[in-house]
């Protein structure tokens, strides 16, 4: 049986007419699209959808959407998020979706408290369980471990001990009376905040004894700002080198206490002493 080229030639092009009007059915002349700039974890959408009159906003982090043109977004953390743009007119819908990528604040130890502004509470203490130490934000930056502390008029850490479980394993380290619900300190971070001098110790057992070698004076690690007064308390900030609290993955732990230069205990974030009391993650 003979098959006449030009026949061939005929169902082929009618097909390569049907592919192509499928594609055109499946553009409109409603269109979404956007950019963004992000700042620490705010992040600012500018919407560029055209032919469209309303707006849904998926931001992939599983908050609330929004109805805005041109929102802006404080996400929960750092990461990458699959956000969602819908634009609709009349008898048209149209999506856009892009990875928008939050790499988290850039913090500065200089005493300029604004850019911890859209990070949120590591821990806030409730009235008077804290002592001097109310309520602390910590941040994982790729160098440093930084620390955002709101305290009484009566903080000045005179003798900070930031204890430090660094091997995310509770059984190792100093196992603190303190913070009988899960401790683990690899490390002690003791010293005078207002007298400027301190050492970081690391543990060295055997068991959870109280033993420690000092591997690096405070001047050598540690960045501190001045103490300010915001709002009627006493705000401070500092960061710790995370290359001197060797591997570390996932997180950190920490538990922090504040004495008097006569080593009265009098402030301590998270408390200590109850059934409950154990160290503060800090996600990396």
């Amino acid at each position: 049986m003979k098959i006449n080229k030009w026949f061939i030639l005929g169902i082929t092009l009618s097909m390569l007419i049907s592919v192509s009007c499928k594609k055109d059915d499946s553009s409109s002349n409603a269109k979404a699209v956007f950019s963004y700039v992000a700042d620490g974890f705010k992040v600012s959408f500018t919407n560029f959808s055209t032919n469209t009159t309303s707006y849904v906003w998926d931001f992939g982090d599983g908050s609330d959407s929004s109805t805005l043109k041109g929102p802006t977004h404080v996400f929960p953390s750092k990461g990458q998020f699959l956000v969602k743009l819908t634009s609709r007119n009349e008898n048209e819908t149209n999506t856009f979706i892009d990875t928008v990528l939050v790499i988290g604040p850039n913090i500065k130890i200089d005493g300029d408290f604004t850019d911890w502004a859209y990070v949120g509470y590591t821990l806030q203490n409730t009235t008077g369980n804290g002592g001097t130490l109310l309520s602390i934000k910590t941040y994982a930056s790729a160098g440093y471990l930084n620390f955002y502390i709101e305290g009484t008029p009566d903080c000045n850490l005179d003798v900070m001990d930031l204890y430090l479980d660094t091997d995310n394993d509770p059984e190792t380290g100093l196992k603190s009376w303190m913070y009988p619900a899960g401790s683990g300190a690899d490390f002690l971070c003791e010293g005078s905040v207002s007298g400027g001098w301190g050492d970081v110790f690391a543990h060295v057992g055997p068991g959870n004894d109280w033993g420690w070698n000092s591997v690096y004076s405070w001047a050598d690690v540690f960045q501190f700002s001045a103490f300010k007064t915001v709002a009627g308390n006493k705000v401070i900030e500092f960061a710790i080198k995370r290359s001197a609290l060797g591997p570390m993955s996932k997180f950190v732990n920490f538990g922090i206490v504040e004495s008097t230069s006569g080593w009265t205990e009098i402030g301590h974030i998270p408390t200590t002493q109850e059934p409950g009391s154990k160290f503060t993650p800090i996600p990396l």
